[in-house]
């Protein structure tokens, strides 16, 4: 039963592009509204969107699969076959490697998914948000340019 969920259709990929643009539509509202926990959080959730996506065209897939149905970036990022060439773009592995370091759970701290409002500063909501929509070194751009 489970391994069956797992092969189930769970999101067609073009919603999945309206979840990440939405997303981080909000993400920029509450980043200006001071809402800096809530800003890195729905932002990373974009990002962790747009690898899904990623996967998507990898795999030439319609729709995501129950088996994609994680969180941690790093990983999704092997699925998308993009890897490689994301680590050797030094400002893109740095952007990455900031988003993913908030992200994912770390030394046994919980990730910024799981963080009280008031627990991140502005200094660092902005320049997470920078680490993805910047359109020279943001994530989600490098990554809908890798995919075409």
């Amino acid at each position: 039963m489970a391994e069956r969920k797992l092969r189930q259709p769970l999101i067609r990929r073009e919603a999945l592009e309206r979840v990440r643009d939405a997303r981080l539509a909000e993400a920029g509202v509450l980043l200006e509204a001071s809402q800096f926990a809530g800003a890195v959080y729905l932002a990373g959730y974009a990002v962790e969107c747009q690898l899904k996506v990623a996967i998507c065209a990898r795999l030439d897939w319609a729709s995501l699969l129950g088996t994609f149905k994680i969180h941690d970036l790093p990983t999704l990022l092997l699925y998308t076959g993009l890897e490689k060439k994301l680590q050797a773009d030094l400002s893109i592995r740095q952007s990455f490697n900031t988003i993913a370091a908030l992200w994912n759970d770390k030394d046994g701290s919980p990730s910024v998914r799981y963080q009280a409002a008031g627990s991140i500063d502005e200094a660092t909501a902005t320049k997470f948000m920078d680490c993805i929509r910047s359109k020279t070194e943001g994530v989600i751009p490098w990554l809908q340019k890798a995919m075409s």
